[in-house]
Formats: C-alpha cells, sequence, structure tokens
C-alpha cells in the first residue's frame, strides 16, 4: 500500500471508474460494480442507507473517533511529523480505520495539500474506502494555543472572533468566513471545529478572544453569518466546510472565570438564572442548520431547568441536556462530537492532563465512552481507540442500532461535502488560494477597523490622526514599520512627538498542565513596572497604549499617564499604524464591559452580561472620532472613510457614467494617485464604495418602520440611487471573474442578502402569512436574481418598477388576511 501511495501521488484524483450509462463514479470498495453508496446522482439519505449495512462493526467504531494526528513537515503520510508525540497517521486510517482526524501545526499550502491527498489515498485502501475529513480549530487571527487556536502562517490574517463581534457586522463576518472557507478548502480541510457561540460574562474567563463578546444576541447574529460563510449558501455542499458550534449549552459562566479543561475550572455556574440567555445562540444556529455540536467540558453546579434537577456531571456525559434538551427540545439531529479528550488523559511536551470526565472520574474509562453514548454524544474528541466501542457492542453495553443511528449522521456529513466523490485537492494551486493579495488585504483592514479608542486620562484631544512625519518613539513597533506608515521612528522618548506602546491584557502565568500556559486566565491586573515604566515616558510625550484585549483588563491605574487607549483583539504593526495615522478609521465598539477594579469582578455574577459595577467602560462603548480638519487639507481626507462617502455623494449627484476618479480626487482635496493610496486599484475603490453603501443603507433601512420585506425596501430605495445601480451592475458583471477585485465582496454579499430573505420567508411561514410548503432557500435565490435581473434591465428602461415587481412576486405566496391566523 505504501508504495501504490507513492506512484499515484503525481495525479490526486485516482479511482475514477465509469458505469456503463456513463456515469463516472469512484469503484471505493473495489469490486467494479457502481454501488448504491457510489453513485453520486443518488440522494445522500439512500447512499448512507446502503453504506451503513455493508460496513463492519470496526468500520462504524473508527467513524465515531476523531483523532489528533501530525502533519509531516515533507507532505509524505509517512514523513518526519513537524511535533512528535503522537501516533502516525498510517496507523489510525490503515489499522484503527479511524478517519477524522485534526491537525495541529500545518506546513505551507503546497506540502499541506500533497499530505491530504495522501491520506485520502491511504483512505481509499480501507475496506469501503471511506473518505478522511480533515478538521482544525480556529487558525486565520494571531493566538496561538494548541488547545484552542493556531496562528494565521500561511493563511490570511483576520482579529480574533472578538475583534469581529467588535465590529458587529454581519458582512464582514460572512466576508471573513467566505475567505477562510475557501483557504481551508484548498488545503483539505472540511471541518471547522468553530464558531464559539459562548457568551463571554465573566471577565476572568481565558477563552473570551474566541467568542464574539457578552451581548447573546450579537452572538447569534454574527454566528449565523459565520456559518453562511463557511458553507458558502444556505446548505452544506461540496464546497461547504462543515462547522461545529461549541461549547453547548453556553461555556461562558464559569466559576472564578476559571477554564473547565483543568481540574479547577470544572463548575459551571447560574447564579443570575441566566441559563436561557447562554442558550440562545445555539438556539438560533440550530433553527438555521449546523452540522454538528460540541458540549462544554462544564459541570452544570445547582442547575434546574423545568423543575428538574439537572445531574452535576460534564455536559458531554449529560443525558439530560444532550438528548433531554438538545436533540428532544430544540430538536438537533445531527453530529454530537465531545470536546477533546474526555474518556483518557493527555500527554504533550513534558505535561498530563487529566481526562476531562468531570462529575464521572470514578468511571474506568469504557466506563466513560458508554456514559457519553448513552448521553446521546455522536464522536468522541481527541480520542484514539475505536475498540471501546467494539467491545462495548460486542458485550452487549450497547447495541449496534445505537451505534448505527451515529454512524448515519456522520456519514451523512461526509457524502454531503463531496467527500466520496472527490476527497482530494490541487497541489499546484494551493499555494495561489491560500493567503492571496485580495484575502491579506482584506483580513488586514478588518484588523484596523475592529479597532476601538478610548480616552486616556491626558488631555491629548488633538493626537489622533498622527500627522505625517511625526516623531514616534516605540519600543514594541518595528522603526520599519513606522516609516512604512510616513512616520518618524526616534530612539529618545525626549526626541517624541508621541510614544507607543504595545502590551495585552494581563494574565497569571500558569504551567503544572498540559495546555496550561496557553490559557491566559487569573488576575486582569496589570504588573506595576508598566505603570510606572507609562509615567516615565509620558512626562517626554503623549504616550499612545495599545492593548491586546483577549479578555478585559484593568485599565484604570494605566488611563492618568495615557492620551489615548487602542483596544484591539487581534492586529499587526501596520494595521494598528492605519488607525493612528487616520489612514483606516477605527469602526470597533467595546464587546464586553472593561471592569474599573478587581473587586467589581469579584462581585460580578458569572452568568450575567454587564454585571460589574461602576464598569470604567460599558460593553458597546464606541470608538473617539479622531479630530476633523477642513474639507479642503488633503492631510486631513486621508481617510478611506471620508473618500468613501465623497464618492458616495459624488456618484448619487453626477451619475456614475459621469463621474471618473479625478472628480471623486478633486472634491476629497487630492490627487487621484493619492486617493489610490488608500485603495490599491480603481475596481478596489468601487468595491469598497458599494461596501459603504451597504453599510449605510442597513441603518437607514433597518430604522423603518413596519415589516416590510427588506428586499423590497432596497428596492424601493435603490429607485432613487440610479448612479449606484448602474456601479453595482457594471461592477457585479466583471466581478464574475475570480480574479476580480470584487469577486469575494459579491459572493459574500450575495450569501448575506439570500440569508436575510430567507429569514422574512420564514418568520411570515410562523406567523401563517406565507405559503408554508414554499422552499424558502429556493424562492430567496430566486428573489435576489429577480432583483439583480430587474436593476440590469432598469439601467435600459427607467419606466421598470423595481420595487412593485418584487412586491408581486411576493404577493404570489402570501396567504390572504382572511386565511392567516389572527396575531395574539
Amino acid at each position: 500500500m505504501h508504495d501504490r501511495i507513492a506512484e499515484e501521488r503525481s495525479a490526486p484524483r485516482t479511482g475514477t471508474s465509469v458505469h456503463t450509462d456513463g456515469t463516472p463514479y469512484r469503484d471505493l470498495n473495489r469490486n467494479g460494480v457502481m454501488d448504491p453508496y457510489e453513485d453520486p446522482r443518488l440522494p445522500v439519505a439512500a447512499r448512507v442507507d446502503d453504506l451503513v449495512a455493508r460496513l463492519s462493526l470496526a468500520e462504524k467504531a473508527g467513524l465515531m473517533v476523531h483523532s489528533v494526528v501530525m502533519v509531516s513537515a515533507d507532505g509524505a503520510v509517512d514523513g518526519t511529523p513537524l511535533h512528535e508525540g503522537r501516533p502516525p497517521t498510517r496507523d489510525f486510517v490503515e489499522r484503527r480505520l479511524v478517519n477524522h482526524l485534526n491537525v495541529h501545526r500545518i506546513p505551507d499550502p503546497r506540502t499541506m495539500a500533497r499530505w491530504v491527498n495522501d491520506v485520502q489515498r491511504l483512505a481509499a485502501e480501507t475496506p469501503h474506502g471511506i473518505p478522511v475529513t480533515i478538521s482544525t480549530d480556529p487558525r486565520h487571527s494571531f493566538t496561538e494555543n494548541w488547545g484552542a487556536s493556531f496562528t494565521a502562517d500561511f493563511l490570511s490574517a483576520w482579529p480574533e472572533p472578538l475583534g469581529l463581534g467588535a465590529l458587529a457586522d454581519e458582512g464582514v463576518v460572512r466576508e471573513f468566513a467566505d475567505i477562510a472557507r475557501r483557504e481551508y478548502a484548498a488545503l483539505g480541510i472540511r471541518s471547522a471545529l468553530h464558531p464559539t457561540l459562548d457568551v463571554a460574562t465573566e471577565p476572568r474567563w481565558a477563552r473570551q478572544y474566541s467568542t464574539f463578546g457578552q451581548d447573546a444576541a450579537t452572538v447569534a447574529r454574527l454566528g449565523v453569518a459565520y456559518v453562511d460563510g463557511f458553507e458558502g449558501g444556505a446548505r452544506l455542499g461540496p464546497q461547504s466546510i462543515a462547522c461545529m458550534a461549541k461549547h453547548f449549552p453556553g461555556g461562558g459562566p464559569e466559576l472564578g472565570g476559571e477554564d473547565p479543561h483543568f481540574p479547577y475550572g470544572k463548575e459551571q455556574v447560574y447564579p443570575g438564572g441566566m441559563f436561557e440567555l447562554h442558550l440562545e445562540p445555539f438556539r438560533r444556529i440550530i433553527e438555521r442548520g449546523i452540522p454538528a455540536i460540541m458540549p462544554s467540558y462544564g459541570v452544570p453546579i445547582g442547575l434546574t431547568l423545568d423543575g428538574e434537577e439537572i445531574e452535576e456531571v460534564g455536559f458531554g456525559f449529560n443525558r439530560q441536556i444532550i438528548t433531554g434538551l438538545l436533540r428532544e427540545r430544540l430538536g438537533f439531529d445531527g453530529v454530537v462530537c465531545t470536546d477533546w479528550s474526555l474518556i483518557t488523559e493527555s500527554r504533550m511536551r513534558g505535561r498530563q492532563l487529566p481526562a476531562r470526565a468531570w462529575g464521572v472520574e470514578h468511571l474506568s474509562e469504557i466506563e466513560r465512552v458508554r456514559a457519553a453514548i448513552d448521553a446521546g454524544c455522536d464522536q468522541l474528541g481527541g480520542e484514539d481507540d475505536p475498540q471501546y466501542l467494539i467491545d462495548l457492542v460486542e458485550s452487549g453495553a450497547l447495541t449496534e442500532a445505537r451505534i448505527d443511528a451515529s454512524v448515519r449522521r456522520l456519514l451523512s456529513v461526509k457524502f454531503e461535502l463531496g467527500l466520496f466523490d472527490d476527497p482530494f485537492v490541487d497541489e499546484d494551486a494551493a499555494p495561489r488560494l491560500v493567503g492571496t493579495d485580495e484575502f491579506r488585504a482584506a483580513g488586514h483592514r478588518a484588523q484596523a477597523r475592529s479597532t476601538v479608542v478610548l480616552p486616556g486620562g491626558r488631555a491629548s484631544a488633538a493626537l489622533l490622526p498622527l500627522r505625517p512625519g511625526a516623531a514616534v518613539h516605540s519600543a514594541e513597533v518595528a522603526p520599519a514599520a513606522l516609516r512604512a506608515a510616513g512616520l518618524r521612528p526616534v530612539d529618545d522618548p525626549a526626541a517624541a512627538d508621541v510614544v507607543v506602546v504595545r502590551t495585552a491584557a494581563s494574565f497569571e502565568p500558569r504551567d503544572r498542565y498540559m495546555l496550561e500556559s496557553g490559557f491566559h486566565a487569573g488576575s486582569l491586573a496589570f504588573p506595576t513596572d508598566l505603570g510606572d515604566r507609562l509615567h516615565a515616558l509620558a512626562a517626554h510625550a503623549p504616550v499612545v497604549l495599545a492593548v491586546h484585549l483577549d479578555r478585559p483588563a484593568l485599565l484604570a491605574p494605566l488611563l492618568p499617564d495615557c492620551a489615548a487607549v487602542v483596544a484591539e483583539f487581534g492586529a499587526s504593526d501596520a494595521a494598528l499604524l492605519d488607525v493612528l495615522t487616520g489612514r483606516t478609521p477605527s469602526a470597533g465598539i467595546l464587546p464586553f464591559d472593561v471592569p474599573r477594579t478587581a473587586e467589581a469582578v469579584a462581585a460580578s455574577l458569572p452568568d450575567v452580561p454587564g454585571d460589574t459595577p461602576d464598569a470604567l467602560f460599558r460593553a458597546g462603548q464606541p470608538t473617539l472620532a479622531p479630530r476633523r480638519r477642513r474639507r479642503t487639507s488633503t492631510q486631513g481626507r486621508a481617510s478611506q472613510e471620508l473618500i468613501l462617502d465623497t464618492a458616495l455623494e459624488v456618484l448619487e449627484r453626477r451619475g456614475y457614467s459621469a463621474t471618473s476618479l479625478r472628480d471623486i480626487a478633486a472634491e476629497v482635496g487630492m490627487t487621484q494617485a493619492g486617493m489610490l493610496h488608500h485603495f490599491g486599484t480603481k475596481e478596489n475603490l468601487l468595491v469598497e464604495v458599494l461596501r459603504r453603501r451597504d453599510v449605510v443603507n442597513r441603518r437607514t433601512l433597518a430604522a423603518e418602520p413596519g415589516d416590510e420585506p427588506m428586499s423590497i425596501r432596497v428596492a424601493r430605495h435603490n429607485a432613487h440611487a440610479p448612479a449606484l445601480v448602474h456601479l453595482y451592475v457594471s461592477l457585479q458583471a466583471a466581478a464574475s471573474d475570480p480574479g476580480h477585485p470584487g469577486h469575494a465582496f459579491f459572493r459574500a454579499r450575495d450569501a448575506e442578502i439570500t440569508d436575510i430573505i430567507v429569514r422574512d420567508i420564514r418568520v411570515r411561514q410562523r406567523d401563517g402569512r406565507f405559503d408554508p410548503d414554499v422552499d424558502a432557500e429556493r424562492l430567496a435565490r430566486v428573489i435576489l436574481a429577480l432583483s439583480d435581473g430587474l436593476q440590469a434591465q432598469w439601467g435600459i428602461d427607467p419606466d421598470i418598477d423595481l420595487a412593485g415587481t418584487i412586491e408581486w412576486l411576493w404577493q404570489r405566496f402570501a396567504v390572504p388576511a382572511a386565511d392567516a391566523p389572527a396575531q395574539p
């Protein structure tokens, strides 16, 4: 088998046969027949039924284990791994028949694609050729924590999810997720062990950086947009990445802010009675549809639901929560995968971590497996040995029918992803598709915009934006980055116009257990030496403190010596300097409270958002507006937001065809070259104009009274903006080319608008005002296509009634008022 893999590496899509009727298929069991599970024309359910009936117990057990493997440095399945300490990948796939593999550190894109293809060829040699699903924790930002996330490296770098929460913009989240989807797919990664839908209500909790913040409604809203982008539409398909939402039923209210990875952090508490608030994002994501959910490690302490006391065992072992709440009450029938290593202990880099079998520590390993399966789980995350499952069935402790129920769910996802028909990736294309200039620019822009500029304690209101050529002293920001931003680095703070200090939220270093050093927990107070340093620097020049907030920090003692504080949630030096110089406006709002004192933190209830008394800054605190200069000042107009606002104004006034870049630049007070410096190309500028138009329209139309479908409101609004409609139609046509700078924007926008229309339809179906048999997703596509087509025709025939035509289509499916149920 090893020799065959080596021979086939140069041509990854091997094993394709052609049926007598001309249908291409993969003869996965190598019997010369297109069996039903190999037939790409059949529905997923039929293919699953056929395959389940063929599988051995060992194959079924292998499906129910999700194991960590190490990718090799050279891309060969038997090559030297990037890190030691795990069984070989070949052993998992070939001997244990495990086909859900979780990767940690990965090599460059071409090598990663090569490794994935080697693994898939190895899987094709197993009895029924079940393809491997490669999974990953988040890897598109800056935090390296082997128990939760990885740095972007070769991929595009974005703010942490907390930064996306600071932007609170579904459009940006969809854009990120769509780009991440394409990068994952190019690498052969088809399962995302995210999003994290926990509501960050305990200020000390270490996992807040991977959440969208403390507002449950925002978490729910952005979570839906996130999955939309990763799926590439309204449902799972061959171009999708399957998401696994976590940590059900919400992992935010941890006692003392500790984390349930560790024995001292297993208690999850609800003294404020806010269980339903933490559950809300999961309700929304289940309504939307999601392939998989991961329960929290935590143990519910003193929790009562519907008059029933909930057993104090980890959620992954809790039948009341997994079967009673998740499956029966919320109706979820997808995959439930436990968090990692509930059954066995973990060892890595000389450290040990007990099995996270909280509340059932007394059970043996095989008894823990049975408890998790009995609770309603389908898959054992982070485990290595399917033999436990085989032994439980052979002993009669579990029925094979129960195993089959989980296997069906797991296989359904593989079929929906198209892995049975083509699990391979293009090794030559991977380097071109991952970390493109377009993707990196979008991530850079989001890093900068997600920042929040907060007031300092020193009167330096006119400090930002920094003027070109300003002398800057910084021990953390590289001189080359300062020069690239048009600033002048100086070594002596006494010679500086401003001092820039970069730091991160403080934490208590811990390193007893495996992974513990990566979790920033404990006190939120900064060491006194930072305050002393700021005080000394402030004697020479105004100080801008840029602080990376992976969780809140006690900033109050530092403010007296700062002219401004920039809260960032994952930003490079270049992105930070774009904000400080005004090149990219800060647009974030604080995603959580910033407490004033440690005593206030201790007094707050861990399950209640915004519960810290007398907070220094409240969640929702907007960024400070930069100082305004005269409209005719070239220097002052060097702001992307002002350029875009001016472009919108000029286009609406003059018309698209009659407006040149020179016209826009003149009104901005810049040269054409100077204006394009901010955007790179004319096409990039025009795409950003459309993005800006959507932001403005969203604010305007959302404030209008009534519940008229948004697609009709937008059409009525567009009838008064012909120039922008012309721009939209022209750019949309050009962006059909995948290489066009607007391609990603229009893909993300289509997904966002389709989702809005689907929600409008489903709301009316639930209220009895709309035909209940209509496929909401299909009709939404029709309405969007009609809208786009009408706008193109309207450019030729301005007498076309945009809003009236779309309203006519809506009315075709409306239930007459006389037949609709009375509203309560």
